[in-house]
């Protein structure tokens, strides 16, 4: 303690961490927002386009259909103006815990299709522990995502969503 009373010991600011597996790619960070509200921002087009995508970048979401079989299309704008469109179909939706998706490049670039999961566990009343699996389906398949940068491009985009959140 110092000599005011109060703890020494700062609290450490929020990171993404990450495991690499032969198939798969986890990536997990807490949030400082309550779940059903995390959950919200990842099924609500207005709040998806106000932090989805790296540093810099903007998205247009162009649909957003959040059931079983539903379609999203979401255009991630770079600040040089390239644009990176990707697609998907909800598989599964238990709401406020779990999003799985299978998701792909939206224009004539070859297919890169992934499996993501996305779990939302309470953290505290004002936490939540977001979870983010990636699932390929060769190691090849992972090697070539992660050469892509999409490690350092999820760990901002879950910056840009905390903080997005912290302005509610």
């Amino acid at each position: 303690m110092t000599s005011d009373g109060s703890s020494a010991l700062a609290v450490p600011p929020a990171r993404t961490t990450h495991r690499i597996e032969e198939r798969s790619i986890t990536l997990q960070r807490i949030i400082h927002a309550p779940r059903d509200l995390v959950f919200l921002a990842w099924t609500d087009p207005v709040h998806v386009a106000r932090w989805w995508g790296p540093h810099g970048f903007r998205s247009v979401v162009r649909q957003m259909d959040v059931a079983v079989g539903g379609q999203f299309r979401i255009c991630m704008i770079a600040p040089d103006g390239t644009e990176y469109p990707i697609k998907g179909v909800y598989q599964e939706i238990v709401e406020p815990q779990r999003l799985v998706y299978v998701d792909d490049w939206d224009d004539e670039r070859p297919s890169q299709q992934s499996r993501v999961t996305v779990s939302f566990a309470e953290d505290g009343a004002e936490r939540t522990l977001l979870t983010l699996e990636i699932a390929f389906a060769s190691e090849a398949e992972r090697i070539e995502i992660e050469s892509q940068q999409i490690i350092p491009g999820w760990a901002e985009t879950f910056e840009r969503l905390d903080a997005y959140l912290a302005e509610r």
